[in-house]
């Protein structure tokens, strides 16, 4: 038997582009993270012509492609300003979400903008403060395999 080789934490991390375009940055605090990448279908029915009591075979098509990042954390004083701005931004920002390893192993990065759609702060007596984030993409996203 063979262990998979896994990903680790450290290994998954979401970008925010800075002030320099092109450039981007991890947002420090987030102690989960995560990509789901969503698509929409519309279902058909399509009968069997030979035989048309046979039950009948759904076929599906592609109606739209969605990405939606998802982080909880401590609210770490670095990042604050930088989702503030994020939220109050009426345009997306571009969003960087690497994988690490290889082309052969998985590892590259997806690229495309999102709108922060969720910045939930939070505090509980005895605890340090929270955030939680939600950002949705708006348009495409990009794969780019590791170099």
């Amino acid at each position: 038997m063979a262990q998979a080789t896994t990903v680790p934490f450290s290994g998954f991390r979401v970008l925010l582009e800075t002030a320099t375009p092109g450039t981007y940055g991890a947002p420090c605090g987030l102690t989960e993270r995560s990509l789901t990448l969503t698509k929409e279908t519309n279902d058909t029915t399509t009968p069997d012509c030979d035989n048309e009591d046979a039950a009948a075979w759904v076929e599906r098509d592609t109606v739209s492609k969605s990405a939606t990042i998802s982080g909880e954390g401590v609210m770490a004083r670095e990042s604050i300003a930088r989702w503030q701005a994020a939220y109050e931004s009426d345009a997306p920002i571009s969003v960087r979400v690497e994988r690490a390893g290889s082309a052969a192993t998985g590892g590259g990065y997806y690229l495309g903008l999102f709108h922060l759609t969720s910045f939930e702060q939070s505090a509980t007596r005895g605890e340090r403060a929270t955030v939680s984030i939600e950002m949705s993409s708006s348009g495409p996203i990009a794969w780019t395999p590791a170099a």
